[in-house]
């Protein structure tokens, strides 16, 4: 049985996903948009997505999926998850199919603290079936037949759904926005060159005949402007995602986890009260039925009953003493009565406290000490 790992619920933390085929091996990412949606029990939902390309809460990371819990506002209990695949298929009025795999995973978020450290590994996310480009195995005769028609001619637009042309044509289209920024980075460069030179063009004599060693230091400079630039893009990379998990969603998010806080605390199961000595009429110093509601994330909202006779309770819990003699005080959380707990109150007169039979004790100032 696979462990259970405990989280704060108030704390950040990942989740490493990883995905399996149908005979249970890991495979790479699903080349489609998915949707991951986790929850507790209390109904608070925190999602990671892939739409069009684009990653929402979550990053690549090899063969598996880091699901960045940022701020999540998600309450105590077990932790479940619904992945939501759309699979390409042709059979389909618009080419894709709807997947949900509904799985609870073994990580409790609870009240106390984390019992783990750093990503913890998730698997057994589901199996998928689809999201590559079609191939001639993938279709029946009958199906091939239909959609070249009955002289095998070529492919056209209107054999295709939108989703699968879309497909077709994303590794020209990738492939032109990066000939598009190499064409934008040799255009900079060329214009960084020919500044360079308008500017030894203008200096004296001695930079001329210098112009060969100057060239040689443009080329050098050159070169490194391309290094530097292409990881300043991979950091640009790095960055956008890290922008997406935190700037996008950080006001909402905040907003979501106050309110969730407030409306979204455990329902009451227990209830812990300290049975309470007996109290002298008369005595200055303030007492309390101490009580507790469990957990202790509850709301802390409690009421006490008594017929008044021997003494009054407070809406605090104070015991305010009228008589010598005894009561019964039930105690009630407001939110699950069913666990109330029922106490002994006794109400004693002051009395005379002796230092010996025959002889009254008396405090350092000659006073007499009472019970």
């Amino acid at each position: 049985m696979e462990q259970i790992r405990h989280i704060n619920y108030k704390s950040d933390f990942i989740l490493r996903e990883r995905f399996r085929n149908g005979d249970g091996s890991f495979v790479a990412l699903p080349d489609v948009d998915f949707k991951i949606e986790y929850r507790t029990k209390h109904g608070n939902t925190f999602t990671a997505s892939r739409t069009k390309g684009i990653y929402k809460n979550c990053t690549p990371d090899g063969d598996a999926l880091l699901v960045i819990f940022k701020n999540h506002g998600l309450c105590e209990g077990d932790l479940t998850r619904e992945l939501h695949l759309q699979l390409i298929n042709d059979l389909m009025p618009d080419g894709l199919q709807n997947v949900y795999y509904p799985e609870k995973i073994s990580v409790n978020l609870w009240h106390l603290a984390t019992d783990t450290d750093g990503v913890i590994e998730c698997d057994a996310l589901a199996a998928y079936t689809r999201g590559l480009p079609f191939t001639f195995e993938d279709f029946t005769p009958e199906q091939l037949l239909s959609i070249k028609g009955d002289k095998g001619d070529p492919f056209t637009y209107a054999d295709f759904t939108e989703a699968q042309i879309e497909l077709l044509q994303r590794p020209a289209n990738e492939a032109a926005s990066r000939a598009n920024t190499a064409t934008d980075a040799a255009n900079k460069a060329t214009k960084n060159v020919l500044k360079s030179a308008q500017e030894l063009e203008t200096v004296s004599s001695k930079a001329v005949a210098d112009c060969t060693t100057a060239t040689g230091k443009a080329n050098t400079a050159t070169e490194a402007a391309k290094v530097a630039t292409q990881n300043a893009q991979n950091a640009a990379v790095s960055a956008q995602t890290e922008q997406a998990l935190t700037e996008q969603t950080r006001q909402k998010v905040e907003e979501v986890a106050k309110r969730a806080e407030m409306v979204a605390r455990p329902i009451p199961s227990g209830l812990r009260v300290k049975e309470p000595e007996p109290v002298t009429i008369g005595n200055p110093v303030p007492r309390y039925i101490e009580a507790k509601v469990l957990p202790y994330s509850a709301l802390q909202n409690i009421i006490y009953q008594t017929d008044g006779t021997a003494a009054y309770i407070e809406p605090d819990g104070r015991i305010v003493p009228r008589e010598p003699g005894t009561a019964r005080v039930h105690v009630i959380p407001t939110n699950n009565t069913i666990h109330y707990k029922t106490v002994r109150l006794t109400i004693i007169a002051p009395a005379v406290r002796l230092a010996a039979p025959d002889r009254l004790r008396l405090d350092a100032k000659g006073n007499l000490r009472l019970t």
